[in-house]
């Protein structure tokens, strides 16, 4: 019996640490795939490149959701932006990323009809406009 308990406590050891060396080298890697998370750790991860958009500088984002535009009028100008967006499990919270896409597009011609599911890649980016914060993900492709 005893043998068996411990036997189960390497095998959960073991476990663990491959859990956290597969954890600690995606942080290293120069790619975010949210398509293969389940909807809480979507958001969440989400949330934390809202957060620390530093870390995720340059990688390239992969993300499931689904396609909304936004309109809004800025010192008389008409403006459009473009997102994807996720919500958590309960589908309560919702989160989204601001994405243009690759060369000279167009909307409504190279974009999908709204609130329709898209998955899209591109690069991640924050910059500073009018003295504001931005966070998108450039050179998109909706796949």
């Amino acid at each position: 019996m005893k043998k068996r308990l411990f036997l189960a406590f390497i095998a959960v050891c073991i476990s663990l640490s491959m859990a956290f060396a597969r954890d600690k080298s995606s942080k290293k890697s120069s790619e975010v795939d949210l398509t293969r998370m389940s909807s809480t750790m979507i958001y969440a991860k989400v949330f934390d490149m809202m957060i620390n958009p530093k870390n995720y500088e340059g990688k390239k984002v992969r993300m499931h959701g689904i396609f909304n535009v936004f309109e809004y009028e800025e010192s008389g100008v008409q403006h459009r932006s473009f997102a994807c967006i996720v919500q958590d499990a309960t589908a309560c919270c919702a989160q989204g990323m601001e994405f243009q896409l690759k060369g000279n597009s167009s909307y409504p011609r190279d974009y999908p009809p709204r609130s329709s599911e898209i998955t899209i890649s591109g690069t991640f980016r924050q910059f500073e406009e009018n003295g504001l914060n931005r966070i998108l993900i450039t050179d998109a492709e909706i796949n």
